[in-house]
C-alpha cells in the first residue's frame, strides 16, 4: 500500500487546486480509497467495522464530526463505529488520554465529544497539562477526583497504548482517516486528491461519505454471497 502520508499532510487536510469533478459514486482503488496489503482482523460479528482515526487538535476532524455522526446514525444497523485518537507528539498524548479516560468512565457521548472539539478548536481552551484537563472536565460536571484516578490508571494507559499500536498497524500519519473492515482506507484528502477536486470542504465530506457508503455496501454484499455459497455446499 502507498504510504498514506503521501496523500495528505501529517496534521490536517490538503485539498489540491485542480479542476473539480463529480462525486465518486463508483469508488476506485487507488483513487477514492486504498486497500491494505495485509488486512487486519475486524471482530464485529455481522456488522462492518468502521474506524475513524482523529485528533482533537485537528480542525478538519472537528468540521467532519457532525456529518460523521449523522452517517453513523444512518448505518447503525450494519456498522460498528469506533473512534481512535491518534498520538503524534506529547501534546496530542494528553488529549488522547482525555478521550480514553472519559471513554473508560462511560462518559464519552457524541455530544461531549463534539463539545471537546469545540473547546479546543473554537474557544481555544488550553488542555495542555493534567491540571487544565481536570479543570475542564470538572466544569463540565464530571467528578474531578474520579476523573484523575482513572486518568492515571493502568486501564487508560493500556487504551492509549492500544491506540498507538493501531495507528502504527494502519500506517496512520494524517487525520481524519477512515478504515473500513480492516482493509480499506479513505479520507477527505485521499478522495479529493484522487479526483483532482478543488471544491469546498463540505463537498469533500459528502464525496468521502459516498465512498464509505459504497465500501460498506460492497462488504455486506460479499458476506451475503459467501453465506449463500456456504449454504449451497451444505
Amino acid at each position: 500500500m502507498k504510504k498514506i502520508h503521501r496523500l495528505f499532510l501529517a496534521i490536517g487536510l490538503s485539498i489540491v487546486t485542480c479542476m473539480a469533478v463529480a462525486s465518486p459514486d463508483a469508488p476506485r482503488n487507488g483513487v477514492d480509497y486504498l486497500t491494505l496489503e495485509k488486512p487486519l482482523p475486524a471482530e464485529t460479528g455481522k456488522k462492518v467495522e468502521v474506524i475513524e482515526f482523529f485528533g482533537y487538535f485537528c480542525s478538519h476532524c472537528y468540521l467532519f464530526d457532525a456529518a460523521l455522526v449523522k452517517w453513523m446514525e444512518k448505518h447503525n444497523r450494519d456498522v460498528t463505529f469506533k473512534r481512535v485518537h491518534i498520538n503524534f507528539n506529547d501534546n496530542m498524548a494528553l488529549q488522547q488520554r482525555l478521550f480514553y479516560t472519559l471513554s473508560a468512565m462511560g462518559k464519552m457521548t457524541n455530544s461531549l465529544h463534539h463539545k471537546i472539539f469545540d473547546a479546543v478548536q473554537v474557544k481555544r481552551t488550553r488542555l495542555r497539562n493534567e491540571t487544565q484537563i481536570a479543570d475542564y472536565v470538572q466544569k463540565n460536571g464530571i467528578d474531578r477526583n474520579k476523573f484523575l484516578e482513572m486518568y492515571r490508571s493502568f486501564t487508560v494507559q493500556s487504551l492509549c497504548d492500544g491506540a498507538v499500536q493501531m495507528q502504527s498497524a494502519y500506517q496512520i500519519e494524517g487525520v481524519p482517516t477512515i478504515v473500513i473492515d480492516g482493509r480499506y482506507v479513505t479520507s477527505l484528502a485521499i478522495v479529493s486528491e484522487g479526483n483532482n477536486f478543488s471544491g469546498t470542504e463540505e463537498e469533500a465530506q459528502v464525496m468521502t461519505m459516498k465512498v464509505m457508503d459504497n465500501l460498506v455496501a460492497r462488504i455486506l454484499k460479499e458476506r451475503q454471497e459467501s453465506q449463500k455459497n456456504t449454504a449451497k455446499k451444505k
